[in-house]
């Protein structure tokens, strides 16, 4: 058995595909997912599920769409009644929300071991798992809403990172594209910005990386008042003077990174790029 959530709710059992009509098993399901196999509280169920009209009702009408939950994903899937609540007990690979978070961590892991090939791959494989946004569908619960958002921040993060060794990795010329779709979708997160203008600077293209250093400082100042972070300024300042410490990052033959001496400042290709996504 398989469970998604990276997209609308799916459930596979083997090359069938579960029906979950219901809303209420649907979000139900989630809700028991998103848990991680922790206990999730009756409590948190019924108010997500039914909110204040579920009344002395609640447990009553909790226990009955578990009962219809158990009847459709059957007798393999078990769903454990505790003091507080209830456990949903699958195994970790069987819930893609899980693998992605785990191959990310080995990718993170890969990357800060310098197996920069190794760790691009497994970041690429974690975000092809996604099939559309997480949970789709399902977000009008509160509860729910806060994991999809949770969800697509680590995969924002992940693609981030991914970006960074593929930058590390000379492949600049393939990223123009995709960080231009990125920064157009998420203007206001200045770390693809910043990869795109390396990746632009790179690529021979000087002009274009400080106009989109420019857009952006428009879009802040006109939006919210602010100014460009310290790190994208110091970026636009290194582009400005054809810093040397913005080479391609040096990899050797097998994807593991070589560092020289003038290069210690930015090990990472520049010093936005080893920043969080805001």
């Amino acid at each position: 058995m398989q469970f998604g959530i990276l997209g609308a709710l799916e459930v596979t059992d083997g090359n069938r595909q579960l029906p979950l009509r219901s809303i209420k098993q649907r979000s139900l399901l989630a809700m028991l997912l998103c848990h991680h196999g922790a206990v999730a509280h009756s409590d948190i169920l019924i108010d997500a599920l039914w909110g204040a009209e579920a009344g002395q009702a609640g447990n009553q009408r909790l226990r009955l769409q578990l009962h219809r939950l158990r009847r459709t994903l059957g007798a393999a899937t078990v769903i454990e009644h505790q003091s507080t609540g209830y456990q949903l007990r699958v195994p970790p690979d069987s819930v893609d929300a899980w693998r992605f978070e785990r191959l990310v961590r080995e990718g993170r892991q890969a990357l800060e071991s310098k197996s920069l090939v190794r760790g691009s791959d497994l970041l690429r494989a974690a975000l092809d798992m996604w099939r559309g946004p997480a949970l789709s569908g399902l977000d009008d619960i509160s509860f729910l809403h806060r994991q999809a958002t949770r969800l697509d921040e680590q995969r924002l993060a992940a693609l981030a990172d991914r970006i960074d060794a593929d930058l590390r990795l000379r492949r600049h010329a393939q990223l123009v594209g995709e960080l231009s779709a990125l920064v157009r979708e998420h203007p206001l997160r200045e770390r693809f910005r910043g990869q795109l203008m390396l990746a632009l600077y790179r690529g021979g293209r000087q002009a274009e990386a400080l106009e989109v250093y420019r857009d952006g400082r428009r879009i802040l100042s006109k939006d919210l008042g602010l100014e460009p972070s310290l790190e994208l300024r110091r970026l636009q300042a290194a582009i400005l003077t054809s810093d040397s410490s913005l080479g391609a990052g040096l990899t050797g033959a097998n994807g593991h990174a070589v560092h020289r001496r003038h290069d210690h400042r930015h090990a990472g290709g520049c010093p936005h790029c080893s920043k969080r996504a805001r």
